[in-house]
């Protein structure tokens, strides 16, 4: 009998049974996939990640820091830059970094399984059961789903729907020798960006690490039964290749290759509890629908999750009333957050206002370190939302003003 047993050993897993074991709990890390093993992501961690979780995050699972980005309006128009001093954020390989994650959870003597699927669950009144191929049952007071977008935690326990709505990316990450590196991305590393590439509602991207370009482009799709079906993003990134060539951001002699794709969350599911089953990730939704980081979230939930375990157990209370208190704790911790990045994505995804943000951006320098600063995550939104709104209210005032005396 383990008193947690965590299904997908990505951050969010692994981070709750680091925090789990810490806490003296027996607790399981299940995964599909053998380890080390890669992810669809642009790896891509913001800042406070690492603040957060220092004692997790060694230096060691830091691929690079980078000190700036790039960013180009749809019409390439308009283009951003903003360099800093000191790191504006870092990146990471997700087969090293989410692989130190999991060892460190073994060291502290989490039990680990991986290479063996989930195929179903069972809620009991006394525990919970996880049957995983080979029909190998094992016991638990609490399962955490930590498997995904696709979760068959969540889809067991009837707490995901079969359409909700997603995002699409494709990449591919291009090892390269640091010397070549650093005459294209300098020490610095900056990245780049392009915002509604050809129309499309998402972003291409361009982020350098120590010896590694990832190179990729996304697509949202709010409701995939009514809105138009899915492009064809294989496409779409050989035009954002051949584009990225033409600006001589990129080698011209990196070919297309094969490419790696994977769905996204958009916004959290609407309940991530029930009975014994907590959801954390990609499984809970939990991403910035804007710029699909989602590694700081899934950790996050992970910590929050284990916090709420501790609290179960020791009451000796596992029903979905005792764990509800998961809920509220990730919805105050970064949930006003992911909130109102949805209203605002949805209400701005369009090429035609996307083009008039990188005007004022263009135009004012303190709203550009804002915007700047949510698109990294740096910046806390809910703290920040008046004073954004505040800028952004100035600078469509000095526009109409500009616009009036020409």
């Amino acid at each position: 009998m383990y008193d947690v047993t965590i299904v997908g050993a990505g951050p969010g897993g692994a981070t709750a049974a680091n925090f789990l074991s810490d806490k003296g709990f027996k607790v399981l890390l299940i995964d599909k996939d053998k380890f080390p093993r890669d992810k669809p992501c642009g790896g891509g961690l913001p800042l406070h990640a690492l603040k957060r979780f220092k004692n997790l995050i060694s230096e060691y699972m830091i691929e690079s820091y980078s000190l700036g980005l790039t960013s180009y309006s749809p019409s390439l128009s308009y283009v951003i830059t903003f360099e800093a001093d000191e790191p504006f954020t870092s990146t990471v390989l997700r087969s090293k970094f989410d692989f130190g994650l999991v060892k460190k959870a073994i060291e502290k003597g989490v039990d680990f399984i991986d290479g063996k699927k989930v195929t179903d669950l069972k809620i009991l009144n006394d525990k919970a059961i996880t049957i995983i191929e080979g029909n190998s049952k094992i016991d638990s007071k609490i399962i955490i789903g930590a498997d995904g977008v696709w979760s068959t935690v969540a889809k067991k326990m009837g707490l995901r729907k079969k359409n909700n709505p997603r995002g699409l990316s494709v990449y591919n990450e291009y090892e390269l020798d640091e010397e070549i590196m650093n005459k294209y991305f300098g020490e610095s590393r900056l990245g780049y960006t392009h915002s509604k590439f050809q129309n499309l509602i998402g972003y291409g991207w361009v982020f350098p690490k120590k010896r590694h370009i990832n190179i990729g482009i996304g697509e949202i799709i709010y409701d995939p039964l009514k809105t138009k079906k899915a492009s064809d993003l294989k496409k779409y990134y050989k035009d954002y290749l051949n584009l990225l060539k033409k600006q001589k951001i990129v080698p011209e002699n990196i070919q297309i290759g094969e490419l790696k794709g994977g769905a996204l969350p958009l916004y959290p599911l609407e309940k991530t509890y029930c009975d014994r089953t907590i959801l954390v990730g990609d499984a809970g939704g939990f991403i910035n629908c804007h710029s699909g980081e989602g590694i700081y979230y899934a950790m996050s939930s992970g910590e929050i999750a284990a916090m709420s375990i501790e609290r179960a157990l020791t009451k000796g209370d596992t029903s979905g009333r005792c764990l509800s208190y998961y809920q509220k704790s990730w919805k105050k911790d970064f949930g006003r957050d992911l909130k109102i990045i949805n209203y605002v994505s949805k209400r701005q995804r369009t090429p035609s206002m996307s083009e008039k943000n990188f005007r004022l951006m263009n135009q004012d320098e303190k709203f550009k370190k804002l915007m700047m600063g949510l698109l990294t995550g740096n910046l806390n939104l809910n703290e920040n939302k008046w004073k954004i709104l505040r800028r952004y209210i100035y600078c469509l005032l000095k526009d109409k003003v500009t616009k009036n005396k020409l």
